[in-house]
């Protein structure tokens, strides 16, 4: 049946995706109003008849939206309002919708979990979260995993529709950090994590509990820094673990784990080259699934049926990430998006090939008028190929304006897909490079591994290697080059006056560390946690104060000689504002100017609406003022 229609699909969805990308000018850039705005829909769920589809709304005062699929007719059954939550009060607006079968929806909304009927009466309180379905091969099953508490140390499987709960405890001391389940909601597998309260690092554990004898026992000891595996979920017939790890190999797949052996088995999923994750990964017992973590991500079906609907919407909707959810024999919700479109949702019935547009994340967004993420590689000085992705301004060839936007982390990366940021840039004339520089996770042990005690030096040599290659493609107009990040991307583009000023006429840096040292000692939420810490430790390689100085900003402020915009978070838990607040008294007894931009009660990342645009239009002025060229007159703000 699909090949019959797949060319009469092909050319509906070319229709429907030409319908809402058409575009203003090509050259007009994305307004600032326009980038900071939420999306209008956060995110959409199908129910498992197929019959409505749930979707978290932001306008107005947010809320939940139904769509009936045969009719489309939608209306409001949740909306945002204040409400006590123990002796506090907060904005309840539904966060999360999961479907727990055809009649009943649980609803995430950040400190509390509901179960609320087709009308939106409130049928069950569940717990603080919603991990999934407990029965995963029963759609119309009311019982479903939840964590009972905020901290998400203690689960219960809760029928929706009487309210009964089972609390899943188990009998080991310390605090469980990762949890699997068999085809019947039953704990089998849990990691524990154990420390002395005057010990300095964290012990780890793994945990099953067989099928066979119900007693939980110990299957391994371990560090945070070790690689090992982790539980994914357990198959009772067998009596074995899915477990994801990269034990003997550069990349992270997906296992069968014998607990009596005590050993990795099968290799169920994997890519030479690039790491896996799963989908829902707590879900009850199974996976259908598994995407891969390259610089473009794909979604590799283990079901025949899904696998080749896949084929035949990516088929029809090239250049687009495309996920499918629902039922590969009935009705399937797509949700489609990709570097110039912060995505829609669509309606396929599989039986006929027939699709309709349900929802936009972002209607004002016009696709034809973003610019395109390149994925380049280029060569470190050591010769260690490096990716990154490249997005260039529309206009003719030639030298250009470029930002260096580094991630944070550093053990993270950037990812392919919509960013408002990069387009805001991108549209106004600048090259956007982001450099996935050794340290940066998803691309094998050995590439990752490579940034340990790397800071300043050899991660440092990377972002410099691509911005030379990018000038001597004669992309980058070497004149006029700024570099910009958050938290690590802070402390590098600091670094980067320091080390290497020939390359850069300005620099930015948000929620940026600014000592190494510090790190170690700061009041921050990671040397709260000591598994976090031991990690933090770990990837810096050293802890000599001496040789952290030698590459922290803050011990050498009187070597920046470029414009530099500082900002961070006055509440910030992860790179307290400390950092800034002492690099700038450094700056001002060297008599080194710079621009400082505080935003008020905001944390690492930025959250709130009036911190960001206040944020995205000091970068927009500073970068036009000093690399660039002003746009025509902003928008007004949201």
């Amino acid at each position: 049946m699909l090949r019959k229609t797949r060319g009469a699909f092909a050319a509906l969805v070319s229709i429907l995706m030409c319908a809402v990308g058409a575009a203003r000018a090509a050259d007009e850039p994305l307004s600032l109003s326009m980038a900071v705005m939420p999306p209008r829909v956060l995110q959409a769920a199908i129910s498992p008849d197929g019959r409505y589809v749930a979707a978290i709304a932001t306008e107005g005062v947010g809320g939940l939206t139904l769509i009936d699929t045969e009719s489309l007719k939608r209306r409001r059954v949740d909306s945002g309002r204040w409400a006590n939550y123990g002796s506090s009060r907060y904005y309840k607006e539904p966060r999360q919708v999961r479907w727990i079968n055809s009649e009943l929806m649980a609803i995430d909304y950040g400190l509390e979990a509901e179960a609320r009927d087709l009308d939106g009466k409130l049928v069950r309180r569940l717990g603080a979260a919603v991990i999934g379905k407990a029965l995963a091969n029963e759609p119309e099953s009311p019982l479903v995993l939840v964590f009972e508490d905020e901290d998400h140390e203690e689960v219960a499987r809760v029928d929706a529709r009487t309210g009964r709960r089972q609390r899943l405890s188990v009998p080991m001391s310390g605090k469980p950090t990762r949890w699997a389940f068999d085809e019947q909601g039953e704990l089998r597998a849990v990691t524990m994590s154990s420390a002395g309260f005057w010990a300095d690092t964290a012990q780890l554990s793994h945990w099953y509990r067989s099928p066979l004898t119900e007693r939980w026992e110990k299957l391994l000891d371990f560090k945070v820094t070790d690689d090992t595996w982790r539980p994914l979920a357990a198959e009772t017939a067998d009596n074995r673990l899915i477990v994801l790890s990269r034990q003997g190999r550069e990349t992270y797949a997906v296992f069968a784990y014998d607990p009596v052996q005590g050993k990795l088995g099968e290799m169920l999923a994997g890519h030479p080259t690039e790491d896996l994750y799963v989908l829902d990964e707590l879900q009850s017992g199974q996976y259908e699934s598994v995407v891969t973590h390259g610089m473009k991500p794909q979604r590799h079906w283990f079901n025949g049926r899904w696998a080749g609907l896949q084929k035949a919407v990516d088929e029809a909707m090239p250049g687009h990430v495309n996920q499918l959810s629902g039922d590969p024999q009935g009705r399937v919700l797509v949700f489609s998006y990709a570097d110039v479109d912060p995505g829609r949702w669509f309606l396929l019935d599989s039986r006929t090939m027939g699709m309709r547009l349900l929802l936009e994340a972002a209607p004002q967004i016009q696709p034809a008028q973003m610019r395109p993420m390149e994925v380049i590689r280029y060569a470190a000085p050591d010769g260690l190929s490096i990716p990154a992705y490249l997005t260039r301004p529309a206009g003719a060839a030639g030298p250009r304006p470029m930002v260096v936007v580094v991630h944070g982390g550093p053990a993270a990366r950037d990812h392919w897909g919509w960013n408002a940021e990069v387009q805001l840039l991108a549209t106004r004339g600048y090259v956007v490079f982001q450099p996935q520089f050794r340290g940066s996770a998803g691309f094998g042990k050995s590439f990752e591994q490579a940034g340990n005690g790397q800071w300043g030096l050899a991660m440092q040599d990377d972002i410099s290697a691509g911005v030379e290659h990018l000038i001597s493609q004669g992309i980058a107009d070497p004149r006029r080059i700024c570099i910009y990040g958050a938290s690590y991307g802070g402390y590098a583009a600091l670094w980067g006056l320091i080390k290497t000023p020939q390359l850069y006429r300005c620099a930015v840096t948000l929620s940026g560390v600014s000592d190494i040292g510090e790190r170690l000692t700061d009041w921050s939420d990671t040397n709260a946690d000591k598994a976090s810490r031991e990690l933090m430790r770990f990837h810096l390689g050293v802890q000599d104060p001496a040789r952290l100085d030698q590459v922290s900003p803050l011990k050498h402020a009187q070597r920046i000689q470029a414009p530099l915009l500082i900002a961070h978070g006055d509440r910030d838990r992860r790179v307290p504002v400390g950092h800034s607040q002492r690099m700038m008294k450094a700056l001002d007894l060297h008599k080194k100017p710079y621009e400082w931009l505080e935003l008020e009660n905001e944390g690492h990342s930025i959250r709130l609406l009036r911190n960001l645009y206040k944020f995205d239009a000091a970068l927009i002025r500073f970068l036009d003022t000093h690399i660039g060229t002003p746009p025509a007159a902003a928008s007004a703000p949201p």
